[in-house]
């Protein structure tokens, strides 16, 4: 299991999502930080400031096969008394080409945000849309990519997975989850052949303060060729029903221009840890 760019929740988080699979991780989403300041003039412009992580390297480079895709991420959540609560869906835009470089075009918190990966000369760049600014991260002092391979890390829930036992109740059986695995077959999605696995993942008595198993279900369709997971669904009784699914698949050669700064972009190389963009609204 591993990662495609990391991108992919963004927008004070969003989404949050339990999945696993092949190699390239389909949009990591991000969580930024927004905070608002309101100028005080006549008709005032309204600033957004928004905190947004630098971005992390990819897990290995596919090369060879390219596409583009709309990625959509939903979630629904029953409360105690059956009320249903549905996130409104959120969607990134993914490209890849033949040379294993990638894009990821998202919305945190109303900006225009593009994350491009260069694993040819090893930059990974946030582009500010509104602001023509393009904000360079240099590769990392020891890479750690390799060729692609058939596991892919997506966004699981280790906030469970890493906590101790909770005290006052004691675990029975076991002080650690369980987790099993079956097979689903194969299908066809979005024209992309894929193969279907689900996971069981039971959490004791006295893990989270549990009085009772809580049992967590994670459905994965994954491609072999494009090495992503094209459709995955996550059944949590913390978190409700999470969806993430490919839509709209290409698989020809995007835009070479799609991986590249555009040329009235200003170039701003980071060294820290996040990444300040401020949105003006009229």
């Amino acid at each position: 299991m591993n990662a495609m760019p990391r991108i992919a929740l963004i927008a004070a988080s969003f989404f949050f999502f339990a999945y696993e699979a092949y190699a390239q991780q389909p949009a990591q989403e991000k969580t930024g930080t927004i905070s608002m300041s309101v100028q005080t003039a006549n008709n005032p412009p309204r600033t957004t400031t928004i905190d947004l992580p630098a971005p992390s390297p990819n897990g290995p480079v596919v090369t060879g096969e390219p596409y583009s895709a709309e990625v959509i991420y939903e979630r629904i959540q029953t409360l105690a008394d059956g009320t249903h609560l549905t996130q409104k869906a959120h969607s990134t835009k993914q490209y890849r080409d033949s040379e294993g470089r990638t894009r990821v075009e998202t919305s945190p918190g109303g900006a225009q945000v593009v994350e491009i990966d260069d694993s040819v000369s090893g930059f990974r760049y946030l582009l500010d849309l509104q602001n023509h600014v393009a904000h360079r991260f240099a590769p990392p002092a020891e890479s750690t990519r390799e060729d692609a391979s058939y596991a892919q890390t997506t966004r699981v829930d280790s906030s469970a997975a890493n906590s101790a036992p909770a005290r006052g109740i004691t675990p029975t059986q076991t002080d650690h989850p369980q987790s099993s695995t079956e097979s689903l077959g194969s299908q066809t999605v979005e024209g992309v052949y894929v193969e279907g696995k689900k996971t069981t993942t039971t959490f004791p008595v006295g893990f989270m303060g549990n009085d009772r198993p809580l049992v967590r279900v994670t459905e994965s369709w994954i491609s072999s060729d494009l090495k992503l997971t094209v459709v995955s669904k996550s059944s949590d009784p913390r978190m409700g029903e999470s969806t993430m699914r490919f839509r709209n698949i290409n698989r020809s050669e995007p835009d070479p221009a799609l991986f590249g700064v555009p040329a009235d972009y200003q170039i701003v190389d980071e060294n820290g840890e996040k990444v300040e963009i401020r949105i003006t609204h009229p």
